[in-house]
């Protein structure tokens, strides 16, 4: 179940200090209001703090706000099921989190991260070819989903697609440098292309 844990399923998180991310994202005072940015300005600047982060555990932090902005969804009833079917994989119930998950993209086609996620199900189900193609949805959605990307190399490099996952890979890096399954596929890949240039 290698491909689960490259899609966090993470709803509530710790709360933690988070870095000041440069430009939207820093509340403002203005006559005693507090600014909130919409998420889709928070996406994007934590999306760009991540890109630059620093450190490992910089990139953590940049990489939990940026989930828990991708689980929300306007719906009470698909974050509900979305929830469910985080349960359900913390103990191992893989049909409920895919009727969860199926459902989610019944009622809301346009959310990427429903899609991403029941990309898990159908890899672990061993369905390489519905795997590949909910996660392209899921990115045609939501092109930053490094950790998408990053499942869609695995799925490119099980289907012996290598070029297509070192690619795949590379986007994901490129998104989020620090992301440990990227860098070991990549690797993988670089080293399985260079024997076959032999």
């Amino acid at each position: 179940m290698r491909f689960l844990r490259l899609l966090p399923f993470l709803f509530f998180l710790p709360a933690a200090a988070v870095p000041v991310v440069p430009g939207a994202v820093t509340p403002e005072v203005e006559n005693s209001t507090v600014y909130d940015p919409p998420p889709a300005q928070k996406l994007k600047a934590y999306y760009e703090a991540l890109a630059h982060s620093g450190s490992v555990e910089e990139a953590a932090r940049y990489e939990g706000e940026i989930y828990l902005i991708l689980t929300r969804n306007a719906s009470p009833t698909i974050n509900f099921l979305m929830e469910s079917a985080s349960l359900a994989m913390e103990a191992d119930d893989t049909e409920t989190a895919r009727k969860a998950l199926t459902r989610v993209t019944e009622l809301d086609p346009n959310y990427a991260e429903g899609m991403a996620r029941l990309a898990t199900l159908a890899y672990d189900d061993g369905d390489l070819v519905l795997a590949e193609s909910l996660l392209k949805r899921a990115l045609r959605l939501e092109p930053r989903h490094f950790a998408a990307w990053t499942g869609l190399g695995l799925v490119r490099e099980d289907m012996g697609d290598y070029r297509g996952a070192e690619e795949a890979y590379r986007e994901a890096l490129f998104l989020h440098p620090y992301l440990d399954g990227a860098k070991r596929g990549l690797i993988r890949m670089e080293a399985r292309l260079d024997g076959l240039s032999l």
